[in-house]
């Protein structure tokens, strides 16, 4: 006799561990601990991926404690399709997590998973352990290692991230201003870097709402839960391969948020700053009475006007052709 695993099409939770040395005693005693009537028809199949044990040369080929689904008349399954689908459906409850976690870890044992099956399971059973509602650092402890004692909370820490995103785009362009070797512009850029930097520090506020999942503003970047999308390639009209983060779910998840960049649409370093410089350069040789407008520079380097949440993999780096802009732009 060999021991095997045997279950229903509903739920893994119905999991029994019994031995047999053949199918037709495989399937009698899987009914019996299955609670199936025993005039029942059933067929057995790999949970894996579905494939039917038709006679007893296959069943001996399987290794031990293979986990075999029972299906009744009318009852399909697709393997791990399936099994993902009842995975998906009960992972907002929070009380059957821990349970789907210790089926997860006990699937991840066969020797019969291949390796991008192997990913998707461990790549699940990181959500499962993660802790999507907590809120406070006494509440998740783990999410907040290295984390500045001053934050009490994870959506202070997100909207901290988000600000300093923003920030540190003012410190990018304000480096390509810096180096204009003409003196006399360089002199004028250095006035409206000032100006710049008040409007920058004035609108911090608003700034946090991208990455705060409580917020109200249009602007926010992700849903109630803290879920996060990719938008794709600036030149598509989605992320063609559904990307999507939740940094407020756990540390790793948080730190994997890294390499999730705000792209800007209309290129920051290779056409809102050098098309601003071309601006200022020209005011002097403009109409009387033209002004620049220093706060569409704001709109196009700081703003969701010209920002779009992207996976790495999702953000073109190349130079946008389509996408640019006159130096006329920066004039009211």
């Amino acid at each position: 006799m060999r021991p095997y695993k045997v279950r229903n099409s509903k739920q893994r939770s119905s999991l029994q561990g019994i031995v047999a040395s053949n199918l037709k005693e495989l399937i009698s005693r899987g009914k019996k601990r299955l609670q199936i009537p025993e005039d029942q028809k059933v067929r057995v199949v790999l949970e894996v991926d579905g494939t039917q044990v038709q006679d007893d040369d296959y069943l001996g080929f399987l290794s031990e404690q293979q986990v075999l689904v029972l299906l009744r008349d009318g009852e399909i399954w697709s393997g791990m399709a399936d099994l993902f689908y009842q995975m998906m459906v009960q992972l907002a409850d929070a009380e059957q997590r821990a349970e789907q976690a210790n089926q997860i870890e006990d699937l991840l044992t066969s020797d019969d998973l291949a390796p991008e099956k192997i990913l998707l399971l461990t790549q699940y059973l990181q959500l499962l352990k993660t802790n999507i509602d907590a809120e406070r650092r006494s509440e998740d402890k783990e999410w907040f290692e290295g984390v500045d004692k001053k934050f009490k909370t994870k959506t202070e820490v997100m909207r901290n991230s988000a600000q300093q995103r923003i920030r540190s785009y003012f410190y990018s362009a304000k480096e390509q201003m810096e180096k204009e070797k003409d003196k006399a512009l360089k002199a004028d850029l250095t006035i409206w870097l000032n100006e710049l930097n008040k409007l920058v520090t004035k609108h911090t506020d608003q700034q946090g709402n991208l990455f705060d999942r409580y917020s109200t503003c249009k602007t926010c970047m992700c849903d109630n839960n803290g879920w996060f999308a990719c938008k794709g390639a600036y030149d598509k009209d989605e992320c063609s391969n559904k990307h999507v983060i939740n940094p407020y779910a756990s540390r790793g998840y948080k730190l994997m948020f890294q390499l999730w960049n705000l792209d800007h649409y209309i290129e920051k370093s290779r056409e809102v700053v050098p098309k601003f410089i071309e601006a200022v350069k020209n005011l002097k040789n403009s109409p009387n009475g033209r002004k620049l407008n220093l706060r569409e520079l704001y709109n196009l380097l700081c703003t969701h006007k010209n920002l779009n949440l992207v996976y790495i993999d999702c953000h073109a780096k190349g130079a946008r052709p389509e996408l640019r802009i006159k130096p006329d732009r920066f004039y009211m």
